[in-house]
């Protein structure tokens, strides 16, 4: 294959995908076609630089996923403080007759990241090019995902990209990495009296409230939970590998955080909760619906508080309702 149409078969994977891994993914992949590099990873700090996800492609066609145990060298954090101090986009640093390129994906006071290949020699200056030209392809259609994937308010995934994340979890190894009594967990989050806000202080005053609470949202759950706003005042969040304590315990530091919040003549903020277990074996409709059950027994039942749907089942104020999951077609 020449090398344009190498390029141009890479910038068509690129433009196929619907989903961020997918295009980190084929960006790894492109750069490892092109240069054979030692290592390729992107690698994400958050707002306070430590290291929250890195997604790594060696010399095999899987890609390494990581969100914690995230190792850093010296030498990567002293290039990495170099290009902020400094504005760069780039920068190359020769070591141990290696190389490693830094190159800048994102920054933005909560996010920063970067693409840092490892090669054997230097790129030469065509290789350079290529790479730069991917690299700004790569920024645009990242870009036009985030704008289709995101809810425009709050920054939060939106509902549509819900049902893509629920189908990737059940076809993933979100069920098989489990340890012993931890399982994977849906929450539904409603404000409360969120109608009261909006008509004696208004709609921006209640699109005020949203972004706050979606801010306490980032804060208080962990980087590979899944945050979604599906409209209006309810927040959905998927949590992975959790006890059901801890499970307990984050919704509770993120219903006190929110009560936190402080609005201007404004009475504290609240939030109800319905959780349910996301078992693999049971269709996702069905355990939305559970955990609406459970948030609609918060609602009645004080509001400012948390319900898990096993708890009303066995109390018998719920009825247990299963759909196996595949017994459904939808249309």
């Amino acid at each position: 294959m020449s090398i344009s149409n190498n390029i141009l078969h890479h910038i068509e994977n690129f433009t196929a995908q619907r989903d961020k891994e997918l295009l980190a993914f084929s960006l790894l992949k492109s750069i490892r076609d092109i240069l054979s590099p030692m290592r390729v990873s992107i690698l994400t700090l958050n707002g306070q630089d430590e290291p929250i996800m890195e997604i790594s492609l060696s010399n095999g066609e899987s890609c390494d996923y990581r969100y914690q145990d995230i190792n850093v060298s010296d030498s990567t954090r002293a290039s990495l403080d170099y290009i902020n101090t400094w504005h760069l986009d780039e920068l190359m640093k020769a070591h141990d007759d290696q190389y490693t390129s830094f190159h800048v994906l994102q920054q933005s006071r909560q996010l920063n990241q970067y693409l840092i290949i490892t090669l054997d020699n230097k790129p030469s200056r065509s290789e350079s090019y290529i790479i730069k030209g991917m690299l700004s392809i790569y920024s645009n259609f990242s870009s036009l995902l985030a704008d289709a994937q995101t809810d425009e308010l709050t920054g939060l995934m939106n509902r549509k990209t819900f049902e893509e994340s629920i189908i990737k979890l059940y076809q993933g190894s979100a069920f098989s990495e489990l340890t012993d009594n931890h399982t994977n967990w849906i929450a539904i989050i409603d404000l409360d009296h969120f109608k009261v806000i909006n008509d004696t202080a208004g709609h921006l005053y209640g699109d005020e409230v949203l972004i706050h609470v979606s801010r306490v949202l980032r804060q208080t759950f962990r980087q590979d939970d899944m945050l979604f706003r599906f409209g209006g005042e309810e927040f959905v969040v998927l949590m992975r590998d959790l006890t059901r304590q801890q499970c307990a315990e984050l919704l509770d530091q993120f219903r006190t955080n929110v009560q936190e919040i402080i609005m201007n003549d404004l009475a504290p903020i609240t939030i109800s909760a319905g959780i349910c277990e996301f078992q693999k074996d049971t269709f996702h409709v069905t355990l939305m619906d559970q955990a609406d059950q459970a948030l609609y027994y918060s609602k009645k039942n004080g509001r400012n508080r948390a319900t898990f749907y096993d708890e009303i089942v066995e109390a018998g104020l719920a009825k247990q309702s299963k759909v196996a999951h595949g017994e459904i077609d939808l249309f």
